[in-house]
């Protein structure tokens, strides 16, 4: 339960989705939120195929491609499923930074773009319009208010390219494929080989009763949130809590579980499409491909991300990018020139004074690669900022 004092909505105009005062300062959303009852389905490549094949049929389908795991099974997925059926290929679209070599995936995109033979490959160069307040992140904020994630707006660019058709992301592919905490260990087992130390321990920390769980994980406080009050980082650890406390110890569960930052992404991303005149989907996401692959892997599942996303795409992918561990960063992307000159200006107003140190938030804001959760509390304060000069503005 979230305390009165924390639960009021900041800002209800500048904030649609109905984040909480605690969220917003702190820049984590947590809890579950009901799933939908689906037909269960236990082919999730079929699910996946199936759907892909509804979808060709609106171009232009565009698939956001950055070369990772995820959005690289989805793109060869899509194309695979164009051919076969005859239909308009979709087209791949990928951001690119020159001068940031942390971002830089390159050579993974030209591999999978050359293995998968995509023939319509668009590759933008934003180069700092998509600082956290550039502006296109200003033009989504002022239309839309406060998004989760933040860093949404940043496919604004791709998302044009689908006016009039659809545009698919591979957003929950972590979660899907290889965050379940138990996957490793499950499959060390079932190999015959010698769990980890760390992986016998989850098990036996998720066997224990709730409370002592919770009380487990209660110690482990956020340990980048140094801008919160002691109460209210006191609160978010609890909440945190909460959450890992009840990870599912079932593969089929975990599929089923809903995280409520999942459906402020689905809405935040579909308002940004909607504005465009194209749809929004997320083919990891959606409950009837979930359900089947709760289904497929059963209580135990099929392994780890690996072993996983190779059972279900190694007809259309190699195993190089199927295993790849490398993730890029995109920190020294968003947090560009417009949003570390308002940190340096900001005056400390448009947050709860009670939830945050400003010293120590706007600390958090200059680093040399700022924090990830610091996002929402810019937004919000620049979202404050705003609106406080255009009243002023407006005033006779």
């Amino acid at each position: 339960m979230v305390p009165e004092r924390f639960g009021a909505t900041w800002y209800p105009p500048a904030n649609p989705a109905g984040l909480t005062e605690l969220e917003v300062a702190s820049g984590i959303v947590l809890g579950q939120v009901p799933g939908p009852r689906v037909t269960v389905d236990r082919a999730p490549i079929r699910v996946l195929r199936d759907r892909a094949r509804s979808l060709l049929t609106t171009p232009p389908c565009v698939v956001a491609f950055s070369g990772g795991r995820d959005s690289s099974a989805l793109l060869a997925v899509m194309v695979d499923v164009a051919r076969r059926e005859g239909l308009d290929e979709p087209v791949a679209v990928t951001a690119r930074w020159d001068d940031d070599p942390l971002s830089d995936e390159s050579a993974w995109q030209e591999q999978v773009i050359a293995t998968v033979g995509v023939r319509d490959w668009e590759i933008l160069h934003p180069g700092t319009d998509l600082d956290l307040l550039g502006g296109e992140a200003t033009t989504a904020l002022e239309r839309q208010g406060l998004m989760w994630p933040p860093p949404a707006y940043a496919l604004r660019p791709m998302i044009r390219l689908a006016s009039g058709g659809v545009f698919l992301t591979g957003e929950g592919g972590d979660e899907a494929f290889g965050l379940w905490p138990y996957g490793r260990l499950w499959s060390t087992i079932r190999s015959g080989r010698v769990p980890r130390q760390s992986d016998l321990r989850a098990l036996i920390l998720r066997c224990t009763p709730r409370p002592v769980r919770r009380r487990r994980w209660r110690h482990n406080r956020p340990p980048y949130q140094r801008w919160l009050r002691p109460e209210a980082l006191d609160h978010t650890a609890g909440a945190m809590a909460d959450d890992q406390a009840d990870d599912p110890l079932s593969w089929v569960r975990w599929q089923l579980a809903r995280p409520r930052a999942t459906d402020l992404l689905i809405s935040t991303i579909g308002q940004l499409c909607a504005f465009e005149g194209s749809q929004f989907v997320a083919p990891f996401l959606e409950p009837r491909f979930l359900a089947a692959l709760g289904a497929w892997g059963g209580p135990l599942g099929k392994g780890d991300r690996t072993e996983v996303m190779t059972a279900l795409f190694s007809d259309v992918l190699p195993g190089p990018v199927l295993s790849r561990t490398s993730k890029a960063s995109f920190g020294g992307v968003f947090w560009g020139p417009a949003s570390r000159a308002f940190a340096e200006a900001w005056d400390g107003t448009g947050l709860d004074p009670g939830l945050i140190d400003p010293d120590a938030l706007r600390q958090a804001w200059t680093a040399p690669v700022p924090v990830y959760g610091s996002a929402l509390p810019l937004h919000a304060a620049w979202l404050f900022d705003h609106h406080r000069r255009m009243g002023a503005t407006a005033d006779p």
